[in-house]
């Protein structure tokens, strides 16, 4: 027998995929309340107020980035796999996107959430600074610690607000689409830093990674 969904489950699942589709700031809780057929006394018994669910949205998204951000980089990795693991950052970026495309106001309505915040983006710092330091050390890359310093503080910026960027730009295009876009985007950041013999290899392969994906 399948196990019955929790109603405290159900609302956030609702609530995180209006929030994706709609923009948090235009969903209340009586339309999370309306579209679950529950009544909004019945939510508030969970959740008082959307800030709460917005705070344990968050609970879970801090989890799950948590997870991916701090896996171990001992070494360089391949072109492959150094996509595929910023595919996956920007993938469980993309899945509470709606923290992203209103991060100011969020912050400001719930500032709880700002330290918390800050050191996902520490993390996501100090990451890519991991992949910077493997990369130099086996000769991928040619650049200064401060160089690195540089472009690891770039690519936290450009996975913070990558999002943002293309609903701004009016890019279209599907999900998979827009993640491949900033994964290339942020791999091509490394280009200048590649050896002058490799460097036009290096886009070259970007650009054969960047097709196949599509």
């Amino acid at each position: 027998m399948a196990r019955k969904v929790k109603t405290r489950d159900r609302i956030l699942k609702t609530a995180l995929a209006l929030f994706n589709e709609e923009g948090e700031a235009q969903v209340s809780t009586v339309e999370i309340a309306g579209v679950l057929d529950i009544s909004p006394g019945n939510l508030y018994y969970h959740f008082k107020g959307k800030e709460a669910i917005i705070e344990a949205l968050f609970d879970d998204f801090e989890e799950e980035i948590r997870q991916v951000l701090s896996a171990p980089i001992k070494r360089a990795l391949s072109i492959e796999d150094n996509w595929i693991y910023i595919y996956i950052v920007f993938e469980e970026i993309n899945d509470f996107r709606f923290f992203y495309n209103n991060l100011t106001g969020i912050l400001e309505r719930c500032p709880d959430l700002r330290p918390r915040f800050a050191r996902i983006l520490r993390l996501k710092e100090e990451t890519a600074a991991s992949i910077l330091s493997a990369l130099a050390g086996e000769g991928a890359i040619e650049c200064s610690g401060a160089e690195r310093a540089a472009l690891a503080a770039r690519f936290a910026a450009h996975l913070t607000f990558w999002l943002q960027f293309v609903s701004l730009a009016g890019e279209k295009g599907d999900n998979s689409s827009v993640i491949n876009n900033g994964v290339h985007s942020t791999m091509m950041m490394i280009a200048p830093y590649v050896p002058g013999d490799d460097r036009a290899l290096f886009a070259e392969m970007l650009k054969k990674q960047t097709a196949t994906l599509k």
